[in-house]
């Protein structure tokens, strides 16, 4: 404490002329930060399409059969099965002697082939829940920036490139079922393919190749007659 100081009282920081800056702390400039952009993430090509490619060709999407396509044969399958269990249960009651008798709705030839024609039924939907299930775990397609390709095959496989002409002539069919659950079927020059995922992303892909969109880029194709 200085001679003039006060007891209790704070001490006053003491002021003065700041010190110069010397040339290389003038020269100092301030760099903003600059974040680093998003990792893009390029979807690798499936092992269907090993050694297809071309050098300038990469993945831009792939879809898969929607799981509605298992809801069919076995809502069909349970319809079948809950009407042949009425039929061959079904009992009338009839008053015999005096007493209430039991007697099957059908009974003999009748209830035999009931049995027959019901499980062949069951027998035909079971198959096509089997081949459902195949076509679900064995196809997809595989858009690239160039080429779209039909890919078959659960063990082994078939590549099927898609011609621009048939998918510049693609249109879309989405019921009201199918925009709630995210799927819906493909109308090709060569045939339909049937409820698949996010059919809207397949569709743009189709257009994108049909039309030579690359990203955000579009070459509008050259045709004119050169007469020399």
């Amino acid at each position: 404490m200085r001679p003039n100081d006060e007891p209790g009282r704070l001490a006053r920081a003491e002021t003065g002329p700041a010190a110069p800056l010397d040339a290389a702390a003038r020269d100092v400039s301030v760099v903003p930060y600059a974040a680093a952009p998003p990792a893009v993430t390029v979807p690798a090509p499936p092992a269907e399409l090993a050694g297809m490619l071309l050098p300038t060709e990469s993945v831009t999407f792939a879809s898969s059969p929607h799981p509605i396509i298992l809801v069919h044969p076995v809502v069909r399958i349970v319809i079948i099965a809950a009407i042949l269990a009425v039929v061959l249960a079904w009992e009338t009651h009839p008053i015999v002697r005096g007493h209430h008798v039991m007697i099957p709705l059908v009974t003999g030839i009748a209830r035999t082939a009931v049995i027959i024609v019901g499980g062949l039924l069951l027998l035909r939907e079971i198959v096509a829940l089997l081949g459902h299930l195949f076509h679900y775990r064995a196809y997809r397609i595989v858009t690239t920036n160039r080429r779209v390709f039909i890919v078959e095959g659960l063990f082994g496989r078939r590549v099927t490139p898609v011609g621009n002409t048939a998918l510049a002539g693609a249109t879309m069919s989405q019921g009201f079922l199918g925009r709630m659950l995210g799927f819906g079927t493909m109308f090709l020059s060569t045939g339909a393919i049937r409820d698949m995922r996010d059919p809207v992303r397949l569709y743009r892909e189709f257009e994108a190749v049909a039309m030579g969109v690359e990203g955000d880029t579009w070459k509008q194709a050259i045709r004119q007659t050169q007469i020399p």
